[in-house]
């Protein structure tokens, strides 16, 4: 059950942490200024999550008594609802007690691919808009919109995870490219990019500004091939957040390293597959030829080249001639 602000005293700005020290804030949804979370707190329209973390799960409800989408989709009560006073169309959001690491380097696939399902099985359920990322969201602080709130704070990923049907196995690559799933998409393909392509600018210090611009247009490019594109300022923070990573922290050196010893590896296996897998045919055309079949006739009971016996049996005698001459 929700209630109006003045009924329930829940602090959703008691714990700064979980907001952006210095969010998004303007009176519409464009994202136009960034200002300390004690002054965008001024603003209508607010930044809930800090970079490359989902605290709050933002669903964008555009229909008329949004607050109660929740109850139509037998799901557990938001934190909040924030709704226009007039049309009632609004945003709902669940708080989650354990923040997810999203489009960051660090972050680990299984915890984000369960949170993509969550959020699209959610939003499903709320009939809410596929093309909103939750980068800006109704302030619930604001006196412009009519602010319910509900019982708790924050839910346990698994427990909203009850509250749907999710997929018995979920994808391990390409989470759909709807809400948060066209983040993690531009992201983990520019991320690939940047490892593949730094070294053309990692030679000069002065080239950063050069790199990051260079990512932000590469980002804009993926972007477009979305569905849904996410808007510009959320591609940049995309882009300036792995242009900052691979900049300062991936290691060339052991990038090539490793890119080394991969090469080295599979052309070991390759030759062990190759000279494994001909080790008996070798074997059998030595014994074939010293039961007296000509070489063409052994090529064609093996399937090889006659050239190929012919080495066979050329370095069988090689060796054997070396042997006896110790």
């Amino acid at each position: 059950m929700l209630a109006n602000n003045e009924q329930l005293n829940l602090d959703l700005f008691e714990d700064a942490h979980r907001w952006p020290r210095k969010p998004y804030c303007s009176a519409d949804k464009t994202a136009s200024s960034i200002r300390t979370l004690q002054h965008a707190l001024k603003h209508p329209y607010i930044q809930a999550n800090p970079p490359h973390l989902r605290v709050w799960s933002i669903f964008d409800v555009d229909q008329p008594a949004a607050a109660l989408a929740w109850e139509k989709g037998n799901l557990p009560p938001p934190t909040w609802a924030a709704v226009d006073r007039q049309s009632t169309k609004g945003h709902l959001v669940w708080g989650l007690s354990v923040p997810v690491l999203v489009d960051s380097p660090d972050m680990r696939q299984e915890p984000m691919r369960y949170l993509c399902a969550v959020e699209e099985a959610f939003r499903a359920k709320l009939e809410a808009d596929s093309g909103y990322a939750g980068l800006m969201t109704k302030n619930p602080a604001h006196p412009l919109w009519r602010v319910l709130r509900g019982p708790r704070l924050a839910y346990e990923l698994g427990e909203l995870a009850e509250w749907v049907d999710l997929p018995k196995h979920l994808p391990k690559r390409k989470p759909e490219e709807i809400g948060l799933g066209r983040n993690v998409t531009v992201f983990e393909w520019l991320r690939q990019y940047a490892y593949r392509n730094i070294r053309h600018y990692k030679h000069n210090v002065r080239n950063f500004v050069l790199w990051q611009s260079h990512l932000n247009g590469k980002a804009l490019e993926r972007n477009g091939d979305l569905l849904v594109p996410l808007a510009g300022n959320e591609v940049w923070h995309i882009a300036k957040s792995v242009s900052k990573w691979t900049w300062h922290k991936f290691d060339l050196a052991a990038s090539d390293a490793r890119f080394s010893a991969l090469q080295s590896h599979r052309g070991k296996q390759a030759m062990l597959k190759r000279w494994g897998d001909n080790e008996d045919k070798q074997a059998s055309a030595r014994l074939m030829a010293a039961s007296g079949m000509t070489q063409r006739a052994i090529a064609a009971e093996l399937g090889v080249s006659q050239k190929s016996v012919s080495n066979w049996l050329s370095n069988s005698r090689n060796q054997c001639d070396a042997g006896g001459e110790a």
